[in-house]
């Protein structure tokens, strides 16, 4: 049973709008090679022949073009939560481009490939096609998921959207409409991945995270670069000299334990410059950097990690066991060691994630457990 709808979500600013992805009719790159190199998520599809097939992600954002091949009869449910499309709650259709190009990065399939190429979708639009929304919408999203996730098989939720806040600590939000949902999504096996914030040189270079990531309950990610990529200079004033893999990027908001406690930033992932799927065609691609694009990297992750274990257990694991397993395989990330920046750097280490560490921390546990077992 669903709580009321117009339960009080204390954290009523609106959701701080969305960048619009660099959209391309055709593809120029057909994977993601650099960001898949780096965190060797092919080497781990291959070693333990996963692709997320028996999974399914809820991703809230400014919809879905469903009819893009790279979903292809993958798309398991959507659900409009905003007044576009004539408020059609049938209708996610994406015309803004961000939650499409999310999207694949998660699980394209077709002329791209995502992180879990064989996962389901289901496209939950809280954005509007101008980026934009209310935390409103996310809240009756997430309880939606709460009601239909054994329907739709969603074991994942990504979230790619933030309020621009920078905070440390979730007092005063764990307790609020979206916080008891995304703990109770947590008690039900379903991970939310959340993105931790692009606006770390906007708020002086101070620790800290966007709302909803700071929430203890979610897996909250950071971007790093994945390559050479050049410079770069962002809209927010972020700067770039310089790009190389495991470079953390200077607009991405971070939060170490130290400071942060149960509430710091859980791992990193690739997220500038990202290529995925586009909505100028159903073979369209875009362009786009952002902890927004490194979140739905490691929301593929999971779904990898939770396709092994089902395979092996029979049943999802818990969401501790998948963070487990994302630490116990990650890379250490050292803040300030190579970045060429406009911004400054906390000198402490953070986690990246690599997919073929994490499945193999998972494949051991489940193989311990089961001689445990057997004994």
């Amino acid at each position: 049973m669903g709580e009321e709808e117009g339960d009080e979500v204390l954290h009523d600013v609106p959701v701080k709008p969305v960048a619009a992805p660099v959209q391309y009719p055709e593809p120029f790159l057909a994977e993601l090679l650099e960001s898949s190199r780096l965190i060797r998520v092919r080497e781990a599809r291959q070693l333990f022949n996963v692709d997320g097939e028996g999974t399914a992600v809820a991703v809230l954002g400014t919809g879905l073009r469903t009819t893009h091949s790279d979903f292809g009869g993958r798309v398991a449910a959507q659900r409009n939560f905003t007044t576009d499309r004539g408020g059609d709650p049938g209708d996610a259709g994406d015309g803004h481009g961000h939650g499409t190009h999310v999207a694949g990065i998660v699980c394209a399939g077709g002329v791209h490939v995502g992180m879990a190429p064989g996962a389901r979708i289901v496209p939950l639009k809280v954005l509007g096609d101008d980026g934009r929304g209310r935390f409103e919408d996310v809240a009756r999203a997430l309880q939606w998921v709460i009601d239909h996730r054994e329907a739709h098989a969603i074991s994942a939720v990504c979230l790619a959207l933030g309020d621009g806040g920078n905070h440390r600590s979730d007092a005063g939000f764990a307790d609020d409409a979206i916080g008891r949902r995304v703990r109770a999504l947590s008690r039900l096996g379903t991970v939310c991945c959340i993105a931790g914030g692009e606006d770390y040189y906007v708020h002086g270079s101070a620790q800290g995270m966007a709302y909803p990531a700071i929430l203890r309950d979610c897996v909250s990610v950071g971007a790093v670069y994945d390559a050479d990529e050049g410079g770069f200079r962002y809209a927010c004033g972020a700067e770039a000299f310089g790009t190389g893999p495991d470079r953390i990027a200077p607009f991405a908001q971070r939060l170490h334990e130290k400071v942060g406690g149960a509430c710091a930033t859980d791992i990193f992932a690739p997220g500038a410059p990202m290529v995925s799927s586009g909505i100028l065609g159903d073979c369209g691609e875009s362009v786009q950097h952002g902890t927004s694009q490194a979140t739905p990297v490691v929301a593929g992750i999971v779904l990898l990690l939770q396709s092994l274990h089902r395979r092996s257990t029979g049943r999802l694991p818990p969401v501790a066991d998948v963070r487990r397993w994302l630490l116990r395989g990650a890379v250490p990330l050292e803040d300030g060691d190579d970045e060429q920046d406009n911004v400054l750097h906390t000198g402490l280490t953070f986690s990246r994630v690599d997919a073929l560490a994490s499945l193999q921390a998972c494949a051991k546990d489940v193989a311990r457990r089961a001689l445990g077992r057997a004994a």
